[in-house]
C-alpha cells in the first residue's frame, strides 16, 4: 500500500487540480514547454561557466550584486535564457549560469563546486553578496552550498520546483545504482542521507529563501517544493496552473523573482520583500503576480 500511495501522489495532485479548466491549458503549456527546452538545449554549451565575467563589466548596471544560476537536472543554462532577460532588464546585467552534469557527481560534490563557482564570481567582481536562483535538483544543491556546507555572502537563496521534501519517484531505483553515476538522483529520495541532513541542519541563517511551486507539477507535487523548516522561515510563492519545465518559462515567476531580488536591494519601485508567513499551509502562501508590501508595480 505505501508503494501504492507513493505512485499516485503526483497524480492524485494533478487530478485534483484538473477539475479546473485552466489546468487544461496548464497541462498543454507543459507539453509546450519541454518542446521549447529541448529545442534550446544546444545553446546552452555556447561559453564554459566564468568565460562571459568580463563581459558583464561592461554592461551598464544598476545592481552590483551578481546573480547565479543553477539548472536542473539534465538541463543547462539555455533554461535560463527567459529569466535572464528579465533580470537584465531590471538592472541585474551580473548574471551568470553554473554548470554541471549530474551523472559525474552527488549533490554534495555538486554543492561543493557550486560554493567555489559562486565564491570565485564574488571574488573577480570585488562584490561581498550574491543571490542564487536555482530549478529543481538546482535548487537542492544551492540551498546545500548555503545550509550545509556553509556558503557565505548569500542574501537571497531562491528555488523553483525543487523538491525539498524528498522526490519519490527516487525510491523506485535500487539502492545499487548509488555506487553508480546516478547518485545525485538517488539522494533525492525522502529518507536518503543528503535530504535527512537538509531537514535536521535548518537553523537560522542570515540569508533568505524563497521556494517557488505550482499546482500542477507532476514531478515535484506542490508540498514537496516547499521549504517547510520553520528555522529557514522561508517564503514559499506559489505560481498557479504551471508544470515543472513551464514554470521557467512563466513571466509570472520572473517578474516575481525580479520583484523579490529588487526588493532586497533596494531598488526604487520594488517595496519591501515578501516575507515568509508563520502558518504553512497551502492556502496562506502568497502567490506569483501580486505585489510586494509596498509596491507600486503592477501585478499580473
Amino acid at each position: 500500500m505505501g508503494a501504492l500511495q507513493r505512485a499516485v501522489e503526483p497524480v492524485g495532485a494533478v487530478l485534483h487540480a484538473a477539475r479546473r479548466p485552466a489546468s487544461y491549458a496548464g497541462q498543454l503549456r507543459e507539453a509546450l514547454s519541454t518542446v521549447i527546452t529541448a529545442g534550446m538545449w544546444p545553446l546552452g554549451f555556447t561559453s564554459s561557466d566564468l568565460a562571459d565575467v568580463g563581459r558583464l563589466e561592461e554592461l551598464p548596471s544598476t545592481v552590483e550584486t551578481p546573480v547565479l544560476l543553477v539548472h536542473g537536472y539534465g538541463a543547462n543554462k539555455s533554461n535560463w535564457l527567459f529569466l535572464r532577460r528579465y533580470l537584465e532588464q531590471a538592472g541585474f546585467a551580473r548574471v551568470h549560469a553554473f554548470d554541471y552534469n549530474p551523472l559525474a557527481a552527488d549533490i554534495p560534490q555538486l554543492a561543493q563546486r557550486c560554493a567555489e563557482c559562486a565564491e570565485q564570481l564574488r571574488g573577480r567582481l570585488g562584490v561581498e553578496r550574491i543571490h542564487l536562483v536555482g530549478h529543481s535538483l538546482g535548487g537542492v544543491i544551492a540551498r546545500y552550498a548555503v545550509q550545509v556546507l556553509g556558503l557565505e555572502g548569500v542574501d537571497v537563496c531562491i528555488t523553483i520546483a525543487s523538491p525539498h521534501g524528498g522526490l519519490r519517484l527516487a525510491s523506485y531505483g535500487s539502492p545499487l545504482a548509488a555506487l553508480s553515476p546516478l547518485a545525485s538522483g538517488l539522494q533525492l529520495r525522502p529518507d536518503s542521507e543528503v535530504m535527512t541532513l537538509l531537514r535536521y541542519s535548518a537553523r537560522a541563517l542570515p540569508t533568505r529563501f524563497v521556494a517557488y511551486y505550482s499546482n500542477l507539477d507532476m514531478i515535484v507535487p506542490a508540498r514537496r517544493a516547499m521549504i517547510l523548516e520553520p528555522e529557514l522561515r522561508a517564503t514559499n510563492i506559489l505560481v498557479k496552473d504551471h508544470g515543472h519545465l513551464s514554470i521557467v518559462l512563466s513571466r509570472r515567476l520572473a517578474q516575481s523573482v525580479v520583484d523579490q531580488l529588487g526588493a532586497a536591494e533596494g531598488l526604487p519601485g520594488y517595496g519591501s520583500p515578501v516575507v515568509g508567513l508563520p502558518e504553512h499551509a497551502l492556502g496562506r502562501h502568497p502567490v506569483a503576480g501580486s505585489a510586494a508590501p509596498g509596491s507600486t508595480r503592477a501585478t499580473g
